[in-house]
């Protein structure tokens, strides 16, 4: 969640009269709650404030400073969510305090960027168009709103948004990135069409054949609902967003280098022919898939808090087993003292190593993975997650779900490999 807009949870709350102190008890009139209220916010105690101004509301539910202070109370409980990781929550504030005050525009783009952040992308688009209607002089929300936009898959769109507001800021580096990866995208993916399932909308190069989107797409919904399920029924918002390429297209879009088969970015992006123009073969698109969907659910339930070594291998464990000619690796790298400390994983690594060293990592994250699953499933899993998304240090959250701290784990996963950690 950008910092920026964490701001707009606490606006200035106006008085309807001054009064002297008085006690909750003795409030009569919207003033008096009004200024009960005021106190309460003034001392950062929401949940008070907003009984205080609510009050005040039913009694003069007209009156526009009123609608104010409620509504940047209403901002302030869902900014405390946001600092928990508690969106959801937040924005069940955040509904309240754009029905409390529906011209708010500062409310309207904190609800924005919640839905952005819960994945809720269409919801997202919806609020913030509305912000920058009645505010549109605020390049942050403006900018935002491209965003949405781009993960809408809606690349017109959201270079348009991002264009509008690089001519009134040209010197805003946030867009320099986008706007660049954007224009790529739009090279190789403006002539696409796009279809849609149950689930899943998919953008695709249009000599694609209809065979070749049935398999992606009949892939996917048996991925939405298989590991949904094993994360204990956990569905992310749909439409997911798709795009399916050739090998050419694919890696002039992403820049990616040709040993990466597959990459999620908000969008699952999939080459579904090969550089001769073959179809990849059915079982290896199914791995693909399945650990690409993988990807969006743990997005979704951790969102940017999860370690690289933790959703790589929860991304292997549910689209393929470790097999033994990696086993077999493992043990060679780690006779070699090639294996990598987890502590050193947790970061993302898809440029920062080179192929050799990276098909280890993506091993080791495999096979320790596949080890907590084996031994908790969801159970451990599952508090892990949520104890990441509060915010807490990868390792911190491991002890406190499995009482194993890195390097034990690394030897436990080592002994069941049959091979003995060697560390760098």
């Amino acid at each position: 969640m950008p910092n920026a807009f964490w701001r707009y949870a606490r606006g200035a709350v106006a008085l309807l009269v001054a009064l002297g102190a008085m006690g909750a008890a003795s409030a009569t009139t919207a003033a008096e709650f009004n200024a009960l209220g005021v106190d309460a916010y003034n001392a950062k105690q929401w949940d008070q404030a907003a009984k205080q101004f609510e009050q005040a509301y039913k009694l003069a539910p007209d009156n526009a400073t009123v609608k104010r202070n409620l509504c940047n109370t209403y901002q302030a409980q869902a900014n405390e969510c946001a600092k928990n990781s508690d969106f959801a929550s937040g924005v069940e504030r955040l509904l309240l305090a754009v029905s409390a005050d529906p011209e708010n525009p500062s409310a309207l783009a904190q609800l924005g960027a919640y839905y952005l952040r819960l994945d809720m992308v269409n919801d997202a688009v919806f609020r913030l168009e509305d912000s920058v209607e009645l505010d549109p002089d605020n390049l942050d929300v403006q900018e935002l709103l491209g965003d949405a936009y781009y993960r809408a898959n809606d690349l017109a769109a959201a270079l348009a948004q991002w264009e509008l507001v690089r001519e009134r800021d040209p010197n805003r580096r946030s867009l320099i990135d986008k706007l660049n990866k954007a224009y790529r995208e739009e090279g190789v993916e403006g002539a696409y069409r796009k279809t849609r399932s149950a689930h899943f909308e998919i953008s695709y190069a249009p000599n694609t054949s209809g065979g070749d989107l049935g398999k992606v797409l009949q892939t996917l919904e048996r991925a939405y609902r298989d590991i949904g399920r094993k994360f204990g029924n956990v569905y992310p918002p749909t439409p997911i967003q798709v795009v399916a390429y050739t090998a050419k297209d694919f890696s002039l879009s992403t820049q990616l280098d040709e040993h990466i088969g597959a990459v999620y970015d908000g969008k699952i992006r999939v080459p579904i022919r090969d550089e001769a123009g073959a179809p990849i073969p059915e079982a290896e698109l199914w791995r693909r898939l399945f650990h690409e969907y993988t990807h969006v659910v743990v997005r979704y339930w951790g969102g940017d808090s999860v370690p690289w070594w933790l959703n790589e291998g929860l991304a292997e464990t549910f689209s393929n087993r470790l097999s033994s000619a990696e086993t077999n690796l493992l043990r060679e790298a780690s006779a070699a003292n090639l294996l990598i400390p987890l502590s050193s994983l947790e970061e993302g690594q898809l440029k920062r190593l080179d192929a050799d060293t990276l098909q280890i990592a993506y091993m080791q994250s495999h096979a320790t993975v596949e080890y907590l699953w084996g031994r908790y499933g969801i159970r451990g899993i599952g508090p892990m997650l949520d104890s990441l998304t509060q915010g807490t240090p990868p390792e911190e959250a491991l002890i406190g779900s499995y009482r194993l701290n890195y390097d034990r784990l690394q030897k436990e996963v080592s002994k069941q490999l049959g091979a003995t950690v060697s560390k760098r």
